[in-house]
């Protein structure tokens, strides 16, 4: 009993691991960047893979266990209250918003979009993602927070950019056939 506990506990730290920045991602968005929050929900989405780790067999592929806990932890986090926060700047809620869009349509295209930034704006935007706030950031960057804003500015407009002519591209393509 004690080795099938064991195993479990193995098999969950590995789970974790293996996701835990796509699941702090989600955790961070749903939370609009309040990183206290975030911790709170990533506990729950945990405590919820902990519960339906019997259903997932360690020998699963890695793509389809991606997909697994990622739609586990959506179906958490669309249980957990979206707090209103009217103290958060504009600048990170479009981020947010921004990115979701993104996101629900394809993970790769957000990365490409990101990878195509100039790289004190990739830096900037790579950073915010995984919960770091803008004085963090400046103070990793040793540049001043009002240019860490500007430059997650600039890289929300070229991603809205992207974005859009991705989606005339799309649109167009269908109108054609």
């Amino acid at each position: 009993m004690n080795e099938n506990r064991h195993n479990a506990a193995a098999h969950y730290r590995e789970l974790i691991c293996r996701h835990e920045r796509m699941l702090r991602w989600l955790c961070l968005r749903r939370a609009f960047g309040d990183p206290s929050l975030a911790d709170d929900y990533f506990q729950e989405v945990a405590l919820s893979l902990w519960r339906q780790l019997p259903s997932l067999t360690p020998d699963i592929p890695l793509r389809q266990e991606r997909a697994y806990v990622k739609e586990a932890a959506r179906f958490v986090l669309g249980h957990c209250s979206r707090k209103e926060r009217h103290d958060l700047k504009g600048l990170q809620a479009e981020m947010i918003i921004v990115l979701d869009q993104c996101d629900r349509d394809d993970e790769q295209l957000l990365n490409t979009f990101i990878d195509a930034l100039p790289k004190r704006e990739r830096l900037a935007v790579g950073l915010y993602r995984v919960g770091y706030s803008i004085s963090e950031i400046a103070k990793f960057l040793d540049i001043q927070p009002s240019a860490v804003s500007q430059s997650i500015n600039r890289a929300i407009v070229r991603m809205r950019n992207m974005y859009e002519k991705e989606c005339n591209t799309i649109n167009r393509m269908h109108h054609e056939q």
